[in-house]
């Protein structure tokens, strides 16, 4: 009975991390959904521009190997712990790993190896939403520190800094996390590569697609001229009118999206109560063939309607 209890226990928990990280995504997009509209339609523009470069011939497609869906992975990887500003990458990952294993073996000696991995299962579930949710943090610290840091290349260029001079000063008065971001970008400044380059590979490491807009506003600057203060300081002003947009359509569905988590919650904390409070009542449905069936029934209906409220308070952009 107690791992009957615990099982259903820990897929209800499951079930819940699953929730977590399925509203942060949802959270996620909607953040990104009025910035990204802009920013897409003028790196379009930008690239429609005449280039210099030659094209590059077409490599053959090769068969997808062990080797690089491990590159591929320790890529993501990588590219996570940035993005969460985490500095020492290797020791969350064996902290991680080795909670993850010591909580599978003691639940797994108590209750079976199902519970075992079930325990596993939802550390790492906890840690990669944890580390999602501190990634998305910083990328709202950066969003709301890029418009000071346009106007300070602004003041730098009215007074006479040409626009990689103005970038790279601005850059020293910047505050972490931004600096951090765009301090990756500057040895490749220095090793000749071209800034729309240089920032469009830090905002796919940060996935910050308003850097790919900055630097091809600043690569048209340089290459063809133009007022180049003029346009950063209209770019500084919308992407403070789409944060005013965010946060105002944040308050408008908060209430909504509450009443989703409380109606997903509730038949699940419910649950987990009775089945503590009066494990008989459960034991008697458990040991049942037909109360089995309803149980697996319940759990089914519960997971449903858990992906409706989601559909339901999800906010399409």
């Amino acid at each position: 009975m107690y791992r009957a209890g615990a099982l259903i226990a820990m897929l209800a928990l499951l079930c819940a991390a699953a929730a977590l990280m399925l509203w942060r995504r949802g959270t996620t997009g909607r953040e990104r959904a009025l910035a990204e509209r802009f920013v897409e339609r003028q790196v379009r523009g930008t690239q429609a521009a005449p280039s210099t470069h030659t094209p590059r011939p077409q490599q053959s497609v090769r068969p997808a190997t062990t080797q690089t869906h491990l590159a591929r992975a320790r890529a993501a990887f990588a590219n996570l712990m940035n993005r969460a500003g985490i500095a020492r990458p290797r020791a969350l990952a064996c902290t991680t790993l080795a909670a993850a294993v010591i909580g599978a073996l003691c639940a797994g000696m108590r209750a079976g190896p199902a519970l075992g991995a079930g325990v596993a299962a939802l550390v790492l579930a906890a840690v990669h939403a944890w580390l999602t949710w501190r990634a998305q943090k910083r990328y709202q610290r950066i969003v709301r520190q890029l418009p000071p840091f346009l106007d300070g290349i602004v003041r730098m260029i009215v007074i006479g800094h040409s626009v990689p001079a103005a970038f790279q000063a601005a850059l020293t008065n910047a505050e972490a996390p931004l600096s951090e971001c765009l301090d990756r970008a500057l040895p490749m400044l220095r090793t000749g590569m071209e800034i729309d380059h240089a920032l469009g590979t830090v905002a796919r490491i940060y996935r910050v697609r308003e850097l790919e807009l900055v630097g091809s506003v600043l690569r048209v600057s340089v290459k063809y001229g133009g007022r180049s203060d003029v346009m950063l300081d209209r770019m500084a002003a919308l992407m403070r009118d789409l944060e005013q947009a965010d946060r105002e359509l944040i308050a408008l569905s908060t209430e909504t999206r509450l009443s989703s988590w409380v109606l997903g919650l509730l038949p699940i904390l419910l649950g987990a109560m009775v089945i503590v409070t009066n494990p008989a009542y459960f034991d008697a449905m458990w040991s049942d063939a037909l109360g089995k069936r309803l149980v697996y029934v319940a759990l089914a209906l519960q997971l449903l309607g858990a992906w409706l409220l989601y559909r339901l308070a999800r906010i399409r952009t």
